[in-house]
């Protein structure tokens, strides 16, 4: 069982009644195989960015033998983070929290958060 926690969309939101976004609280496998690369295909393209020019410049400045070891830790380190920075990101973008839920897959995790919280209709019609 993994915890997602809910994040609701800004109250400007077009498109057909926006759902919550569910952040699963777990390592990115997908962060820690490629680094900074990962979080940008994850969607937080300001950590991404960030954590890229940094990767590029420590490759740059540090010789390939400190270097190395310096690029691995910093990969394990933003995919231990990756849910913080995803979170963080979507507040940026107006997202509000709400309460999470435990499941064991995103679909899941979303018609458990359904269930839970009824004054949230994803859809106008419901």
């Amino acid at each position: 069982m993994t915890f997602y926690s809910a994040l609701l969309p800004p109250a400007r939101a077009t498109g057909p009644a926006p759902g919550p976004v569910m952040v699963a609280w777990r390592m990115s496998w997908l962060v820690l195989l490629s680094g900074w690369v990962g979080l940008v295909l994850r969607g937080c393209w300001i950590s991404g960015l960030l954590a890229g020019g940094a990767c590029i410049l420590t490759r740059q400045l540090l010789p390939l033998p400190v270097a190395l070891p310096l690029l691995g830790g910093m990969h394990l380190l933003l995919a231990l983070n990756a849910p913080d920075l995803r979170q963080w990101e979507l507040r940026l973008r107006g997202y509000q929290t709400a309460r999470g839920v435990y499941a064991t897959d995103p679909k899941a995790a979303l018609l458990r958060w359904m269930d839970r919280n009824r004054s949230h209709p994803l859809s106008p019609v419901s």
